[in-house]
C-alpha cells in the first residue's frame, strides 16, 4: 500500500465524523435484522402520527451513528412534507459548567433563527428572527451587543462565544415568564409553518457530547449529571414547547428511562450497537454470531476501505466482530491496520490482529480490577446492573464503552468484544468467522 493510498483510505475513516446519507461510504443500518426494531422509522412515526406536538429523547453511544441517523430522519421528514430545522446544539454548550433547563431554552431559540441574514428571510421566519433580537437584546440586554446589533450578529456571537450563552442563558433564568416567553415566539413560529403547509420539527444535536463531567471526579461528575436528570426530569415540563422537538441526550440518562417516558409522553430511543452477536449462546454455550449484523459490518467498511485492499475479504469480518457492531471502534481497528501496512502489501490477518492487540490495550487501560467482575455478570445475564452500589461503575462503563448495548425485540447489554479475553470468555474463531460471510 503506498503513502497516496494511506492517505486516502484515512480520509474515508475518520471516525468521528458524521456521514450524511447521500454520502458514497453512507450505510443504512437501520433493519430489524441489524438493530431491532427500526430506530429512525419510530422517531418519524412519533411525529407523523400524532395529533399534537411531540417532545422526544434519543440516545446512544459517542460514534453509534446518532447525527447520521438525524440527518437522514430529516430527509424522511422533509418528504413528508415537514420543515426540519437540525441543529448542532452542542456548539452552543460549555463543558466546565453543568447544564440547565434554561441552556437548553436557549438552544431552542437559536436553532431556528435563521443563518446568514435573518432579514432576508422574509415572512414568518424574518419576523420570528426580530422577535428574537428584542428578546435577547432589548428584554436581557446581552451584553456586546447594543441596540444597534443586527439579528445576524446575535446568533453569531452566541455561536461562537460559548461564555456569551451561557450569560444569556442565565440572564433568561432572570425572566419571571421565560417560560411563557418562549413558547410563546415558538408556538407562533409552529401556526404560521402549519399554515405555510410545512409542520415544523426541532432536533437539536450534539448535546449528548458536552457537560457531562466524564472528565471530573466521582463527586463532580455526579453532579454534572444530575443536573441533566434536573433539566429533563425537574424542568420536564419547560422543555415541552408547543411544537415537535427531538433532544440528543447522554446515554447514562438510560436509567431514568421509565421516569422520562412519563414526563415526555415517549420512551427514550437508545440507538443500539448493530448486532454481531445473537443475545442467546449456543446449546454448547459458545457465541453465536448474528451473520447479517457481521455482514452488514464488513460491507460498511468496504465502503470506505475496499475488499481489494484485504488479502482476504473475511479480515473485513474478523475486524467487525471484534468491534461489537460499533462503528467508531471498526474505524479504530481498520486505521490502526492502515498503519501497519507495508509498502506493496495488503492487510493481513497477522495485521488485523495487530490492531486488535492494540486497541483492546486502550480499553484494558481504563479498566479496573472491579470492573472484571461486573462485566462477566452483564455478558451472563445480558443484563445492566441498575442497583445503588453498581451505579456509578456501570455508568462509566457504559459512557467508556466497555459496556454495549443491542436490541432484538427488546433490549439487551455484553461486554465489548474487546475485553471478552480479559474476562475469561471465548470468541468464534477465525475459521468460524470466515466460513459465515464466504
Amino acid at each position: 500500500m503506498d503513502r497516496k493510498t494511506k492517505k486516502h483510505l484515512l480520509r474515508q475513516c475518520k471516525p468521528d465524523e458524521p456521514i450524511p446519507p447521500h454520502d458514497p461510504r453512507h450505510y443504512d443500518f437501520d433493519a430489524g435484522e441489524l438493530r431491532g426494531q427500526p430506530w429512525r422509522t419510530r422517531a418519524a412515526e412519533v411525529i407523523d402520527l400524532a395529533s399534537e406536538p411531540t417532545t422526544q429523547l434519543v440516545t446512544g453511544l459517542p460514534g453509534s451513528g446518532k447525527s447520521t441517523e438525524l440527518s437522514q430522519l430529516e430527509q424522511e421528514l422533509v418528504g413528508l412534507d415537514y420543515r426540519v430545522v437540525l441543529a448542532d446544539a452542542g456548539a452552543w454548550i460549555r463543558d466546565d459548567e453543568p447544564i440547565t433547563h434554561q441552556d437548553i431554552l436557549l438552544a431552542l431559540v437559536l436553532a431556528l433563527y435563521p443563518d446568514g441574514k435573518p432579514e432576508d428571510a422574509g415572512g414568518w421566519l424574518g419576523e420570528y428572527a426580530r422577535q428574537v433580537k428584542e428578546l435577547l437584546v432589548s428584554d436581557v440586554k446581552l451584553e456586546g451587543f447594543g441596540a444597534g446589533a443586527g439579528p445576524v450578529d446575535v446568533k453569531a456571537g452566541l455561536t461562537t462565544n460559548s461564555t456569551l450563552f451561557q450569560r444569556a442563558a442565565r440572564h433568561l433564568a432572570s425572566l419571571q415568564d421565560l417560560r411563557e416567553r418562549v413558547f410563546a415566539l415558538l408556538e407562533k413560529a409552529a401556526d404560521e409553518a402549519d399554515e405555510a403547509g410545512e409542520p415544523l420539527v426541532i432536533i437539536l444535536d450534539g448535546f449528548e457530547k458536552r457537560a457531562t463531567g466524564d472528565l471530573s471526579g466521582p463527586e463532580e461528575r455526579e453532579k454534572y449529571r444530575n443536573h441533566w436528570f434536573g433539566a429533563f426530569l425537574t424542568h420536564g415540563r419547560e422543555l415541552r414547547p408547543s411544537v415537535h422537538v427531538i433532544y440528543t441526550v447522554p446515554s447514562f440518562m438510560v436509567r431514568a428511562a421509565a421516569q422520562l417516558g412519563q414526563q415526555f409522553g415517549h420512551e427514550l430511543l437508545f440507538l443500539p450497537m448493530v448486532r454481531v452477536f445473537e443475545r442467546e449462546e449456543d446449546e454448547e454455550g459458545r457465541p453465536r454470531m448474528n451473520v447479517a449484523g457481521v455482514c452488514a459490518m464488513r460491507d460498511a467498511l468496504f465502503k470506505r476501505v475496499p475488499a481489494e485492499h484485504f488479502e482476504d475479504p473475511a479480515i473485513a469480518a474478523w475486524l467487525a466482530v471484534h468491534s461489537g457492531g460499533y462503528m467508531r471502534d471498526l474505524l479504530r481497528l481498520v486505521i490502526d491496520c492502515i498503519y501497519r501496512v507495508g509498502k506493496g502489501q495488503r492487510i493481513s490477518r497477522a495485521i488485523a490482529d495487530q490492531a486488535i492487540v492494540q486497541v483492546r490495550q486502550t480499553y484494558l487501560e481504563g479498566l479496573e480490577s472491579r470492573d472484571e467482575v461486573q462485566l462477566k455478570h452483564v455478558h451472563a445475564n445480558r443484563q445492566f446492573l441498575l442497583d445503588e452500589h453498581n451505579r456509578e461503575r456501570m455508568d462509566a462503563l457504559l459512557q467508556s464503552h466497555m459496556m454495549l448495548r443491542y436490541h432484538n425485540s427488546h433490549f439487551w447489554y455484553d461486554c465489548h468484544p474487546l475485553l471478552w479475553e480479559r474476562v475469561n470468555l471465548s470468541m468464534p474463531s477465525w475459521d468460524d468467522v470466515a466460513a459465515a460471510c464466504r
